[in-house]
């Protein structure tokens, strides 16, 4: 009997030692790949891969993404700001409306409060742009502005005139060769501005030869009324236009034209050949072909 007992303890051990030594292993094994990683873990907290490579790179990469982003965008602002940003500058004789024009620029057109300094920001096709205004110099008025200062100021000019008033046109004339000669290095743009078209039976300059006048002088015109507000709006979104059409640069204008000259029919190219030669031989008709955009102020 005792025998057959140790027969069955060693079958019963060696069920044992069957059963459990592959569970060891299987253990073992998972011991071992926890260990592993464990010790992974430790070897990173531990600092022998520097922090930047580990979850903080990822957030510094993320900032610095952040701050090249913000950045670029700041620099896209502040370049968007500095291409929209215009001085225009009033010229004229006393009496001519300059005021009246810029109370209306300044949305106060009932007041005339005496600043000459109107900043805004205008909306001309779809796209903003910061005008400040000066109505700067009246020789008459001993303003602290000199004409010196006021011909250098401006990147782009109103030269008024009344049309009641003869002198005026004429001081208006004399502005702009004055201008021209101050800045004669330069495309300003620059609009001829008959006010107080409401005046009818008082004209004393007719709108002919405001015209003639911006035709020779190379600048644009346009007649308003501060009193009656008309045109008010279209000459200074006209400025705006102007300055824009010399922002843009020489390559794109050109392209522009090369794109339009290919959509032109054959028979507009021979016409304006033909207007072009007859042109050089007719100053009378030279004078009417230019005359004919002086008062387009969306076109050079």
């Amino acid at each position: 009997a005792t025998g057959r007992e140790r027969e069955r303890e060693r079958e019963r051990e060696r069920e044992r030692e069957s059963r459990g030594r592959p569970g060891r292993r299987e253990g073992n094994r998972g011991h071992r790949g926890f260990r592993t990683i464990c010790t992974d873990a430790e070897h990173l907290l531990n600092g022998s891969l520097t922090p930047a490579s580990l979850l903080p790179r990822s957030r510094s990469g993320d900032a610095a993404a952040e701050s090249c982003s913000s950045a670029s965008s700041d620099s896209v602002a502040s370049g968007d700001s500095a291409g929209n940003l215009y001085n225009v500058v009033l010229m004229g004789g006393h009496g001519a409306g300059k005021s009246a024009l810029a109370s209306i620029f300044a949305g106060a057109p009932d007041t005339m409060d005496g600043d000459f300094e109107h900043c805004r920001t205008v909306t001309v096709d779809g796209e903003s742009a910061i005008i400040t205004l000066l109505d700067t110099w009246d020789p008459q008025d001993g303003g602290s502005w000199t004409q010196e200062q006021c011909l250098q100021a401006g990147d782009a000019y109103l030269i008024v005139y009344s049309i009641t008033e003869r002198e005026s046109f004429e001081r208006a004339s004399e502005l702009r060769i004055q201008l021209r000669r101050a800045r004669q290095s330069e495309d300003l743009p620059i609009i001829l501005v008959g006010n107080k078209c409401d005046l009818v039976r008082c004209r004393e300059v007719s709108v002919n030869e405001g015209r003639a006048c911006a035709v020779v002088f190379d600048c644009k015109f346009i007649e308003t009324s501060a009193a009656m507000q008309h045109n008010v709006r279209e000459m200074f979104d006209g400025i705006v236009r102007q300055l824009r059409l010399r922002r843009d640069t020489k390559e794109a204008n050109e392209r522009r034209r090369g794109l339009n000259r290919r959509r032109q029919s054959l028979p507009k190219k021979a016409k304006r050949f033909l207007d072009k030669l007859v042109a050089k031989n007719n100053k009378s008709v030279a004078f009417r072909l230019k005359s004919k955009s002086c008062h387009d102020l969306s076109v050079l």
